[in-house]
């Protein structure tokens, strides 16, 4: 009982570390700033928080990760990137 609980524990954990967030930059780079809003309304219509970047490439959005924003950025032409937590740290 106790290795289950153990194992358990250090799986949350790894799982944790591999966490990741969705950039959306609002600069040069992105292909379609009018959608690129949407995507940050259609996020906080799920009830997804929207951290706001104002300093950071034109006032990019950061969303934590969630398959279904990025299937709509896919699906919508929205230029973004997937970034690991341990280099959101970098920023």
């Amino acid at each position: 009982m106790k290795k289950t609980s153990l194992l358990v524990i250090i799986l949350f954990l790894c799982f944790k570390s591999f966490a990741a967030s969705i950039l959306i930059n609002m600069d040069e780079e992105q292909r379609n700033h009018l959608k690129a809003y949407g995507i940050a309304f259609y996020a906080l219509q799920k009830g997804i928080t929207v951290d706001w970047l104002l300093n950071y490439k034109g006032g990019s959005f950061l969303i934590e990760y969630n398959q279904n924003i990025e299937n709509e950025l896919k699906i919508r032409g929205v230029s973004y990137n997937v970034i690991a937590d341990a280099k959101l740290q970098q920023f």
